[in-house]
């Protein structure tokens, strides 16, 4: 068996050292007087303390930051703001956010004009695209003032059908109901 030096790409259940030489550190477990991999990463053997670790190489959960678009749900809307569960941060690859994940649009960042009537532009379980102004507090303020952000999919406030778009209107194909949304401009379009 080749030993295991600091640097070395290990994978879950790779054999790293005997508990006879080593301490198990982070990443790393002991089983039967045998040391072990609990993670993918590198290792790292810290002669002075004899502990041997495994750092993971996967990449940690996604931190978001100014300028970051996201994909939420409604949850509830108030005279001045909506609350959003943010689900997915959009980019190369589309990643789950960790805990907590809310934000919140002000009725100043619905839109680039004045915005009257916050529950004209939002109703709860409409799907949003929106871009991240501040990611240091909670909740996230979140903005849709642009053309390409905005709700993305919505239900019909009385059968819950999803809705169609007639120009700047959302009509259900159901009960004919007619509602408004701040609407993205590929709406209903399959790109989230």
């Amino acid at each position: 068996m080749e030993e295991i030096k600091t640097g070395d790409f290990v994978v879950p259940g790779d054999f790293l050292a005997t508990a006879e030489e080593f301490v198990p550190g982070d990443g790393a477990y002991e089983e039967d007087s045998k040391i072990y991999s609990s993670c993918t990463g590198v290792v790292l053997v810290d002669v002075r303390t004899k502990h041997i670790s495994v750092f993971s190489s996967a990449l940690g959960p996604p931190a978001l930051k100014s300028g970051d678009v996201v994909v939420g749900r409604v949850e509830d809307v108030r005279d001045q703001s909506a609350n959003i569960y943010i689900g997915v941060l959009r980019g190369r690859e589309d990643r789950e956010l960790p805990l907590p994940n809310t934000g919140t649009i002000h009725v100043s960042q619905v839109h680039t004009s004045y915005v009257k009537e916050m529950h004209r532009q939002f109703k709860p379980g409409d799907i949003v695209r929106a871009r991240v102004l501040n990611a240091r507090r909670g909740p996230v303020q979140l903005s849709t003032a642009s053309d390409d952000l905005g709700v993305i999919v919505a239900a019909c406030s009385r059968c819950h059908t999803l809705l169609e778009r007639e120009d700047s209107k959302l009509r259900c194909s159901e009960c004919g109901n007619v509602e408004f949304r701040k609407l993205a401009s590929d709406y209903r379009q399959g790109a989230l």
